[in-house]
């Protein structure tokens, strides 16, 4: 009898933990940016801004592999083309509903917005942006986007580096940044509250991900800019962490 109430309780036991490991859904956690060297600006006599989108695939590791212009406008293009190799994530998890842990590959796309060197958002001079390639499909990336306003403080130019949290709809759940002196990374936010994105996808499946924007700020023509030696092109801004 007793042995009979043992088998019972492990049976009921594991119909319990059976029961459990169906109802827990899949779970996928998106490749997230570890470390990042940004793009410099360009130097004073280039005229225009411009517009770079770039995909690349997030390895297991977390190397980036294959960055592939889809969008570009010289000499913005190489100035990205040359930093986000060096970038290094944190990979995307694929949890299955046993709570199995894997590893994969996913894609990602940086899109890089350059302000021209003027004090208003207007029509400038210089180079328009053009369409090198199309994107996978599973990469998110931005739908509409707006030109941040140039912060009525600053004084310099600065680059800033915006990761954009998405959901499975593609809506915007948290945005992470590092911002340069001047009140740059305040106008980025203000700009990026505008935006549209698609969401990713892993194996034709809405996933939760992320976006990368780049924001250049140049000093607009006749605004002093402050500092010995502001006038300069500003050079890289070296390797950041975000842990």
């Amino acid at each position: 009898m007793a042995r009979l109430a043992a088998v019972t309780v492990a049976s009921l036991a594991m119909a319990v933990m059976v029961s459990a490991q169906a109802l827990q859904k899949p779970r996928f956690v998106p490749p997230r940016l570890k470390t990042a060297e940004l793009p410099p600006l360009p130097a004073p006599n280039i005229a225009g801004g411009g517009e770079v989108l770039i995909e690349a695939l997030v390895d297991p590791s977390g190397a980036v592999l294959r960055p592939v212009i889809v969008r570009g406008t010289p000499p913005y293009t190489q100035f990205v083309l040359d930093v986000v190799p060096r970038w290094r994530f944190d990979p995307a998890h694929d949890i299955d509903y046993k709570g199995l842990d894997t590893t994969v590959a996913m894609p990602v796309t940086v899109f890089a917005i350059y302000r021209p060197p003027v004090l208003m958002n207007a029509p400038t001079i210089g180079e328009p942006p053009k369409d090198w390639g199309k994107l996978s499909g599973e990469a998110a990336h931005p739908t509409a986007t707006a030109m941040p306003n140039y912060p009525p403080q600053a004084r310099d130019g600065g680059v800033v580096l915006m990761e954009v949290s998405l959901d499975e709809a593609g809506g915007v759940t948290d945005t992470r940044g590092f911002g340069s002196a001047g009140g740059f990374e305040g106008a980025s936010r203000q700009a990026l509250a505008s935006w549209s994105f698609k969401g990713g996808s892993y194996r034709a499946r809405p996933v939760p991900s992320n976006a990368y924007v780049i924001f250049g700020f140049r000093v607009p023509v006749g605004l002093a800019p402050s500092g010995p030696g502001a006038a300069m092109p500003p050079k890289s801004f070296g390797i950041l962490s975000f842990r």
